[in-house]
């Protein structure tokens, strides 16, 4: 995801609290809960976790260092809930955000305003790619699109199987029978962690023969 390049500090007819050292599943808002304010992440890295009715959790999506977050909720005409939890994942500095007035906010940071769009026009079409995804590709390659883009862009976190599944959009131990396959194929090494020993493409070309039904 592309960062957006205005900092906190620039912001005007707002608020802000640093949150220093918050630790690994520290929760910044749960699912339900109203929305305030929005946060930049300073340092760390951030996941969003949804909750089904029947307790079946998601991670919907990830924030590191320069992202903006939980403006969406805040900054909606409608349902003013957030519809995720926002869990620490790596130890994270954050800075929360409180608009005076959300009217007066946007009015004084026309740029940011501009950035905040173009965020989440982004998060939208990564969104469509991914239920997309979820239609027409098998498990196998679900979860080997999920161990590489989560490797490739958050290299310095350990994801666990459950993580992979959650992300993939699959059943844990789904994840891991597959991760055994891999492992055996000699393309992934795995232990609870994850780590891809080639490119995408070379990835799916020796995969495709591995069973995944």
């Amino acid at each position: 995801m592309e960062n957006c390049a205005i900092k906190p500090t620039e912001l005007s007819h707002c608020q802000f609290t640093e949150l220093h050292h918050l630790p690994k599943g520290s929760f910044l808002y749960q699912q339900g809960e109203s929305a305030h304010e929005f946060y930049y992440v300073q340092a760390g890295l951030v996941g969003l976790f949804h909750t089904l009715e029947n307790g079946k959790e998601s991670l919907v999506r990830l924030y590191s260092k320069g992202d903006y977050f939980g403006f969406r909720t805040l900054f909606s005409m409608a349902n003013k809930h957030y519809h995720c939890d926002a869990k620490v994942l790596i130890d994270a500095e954050i800075t929360r955000i409180k608009p005076n007035v959300v009217s007066e906010f946007f009015a004084h940071n026309t740029v940011m305003s501009q950035c905040l769009l173009q965020i989440l026009a982004n998060e939208l079409r990564e969104a469509e790619e991914r239920l997309a995804k979820s239609a027409y590709l098998r498990t196998l390659d679900r979860v080997m699109d999920s161990l590489y883009f989560l490797k490739q862009h958050f290299p310095d976190y350990n994801w666990t199987y459950r993580e992979i599944a959650e992300y993939a959009g699959c059943e844990t131990e789904t994840a891991i029978r597959i991760a055994k396959e891999l492992k055996q194929n000699g393309t992934v090494l795995a232990t609870c962690a994850f780590y891809v020993k080639t490119d995408l493409k070379t990835l799916r070309q020796k995969l495709y023969p591995i069973s995944c039904r």
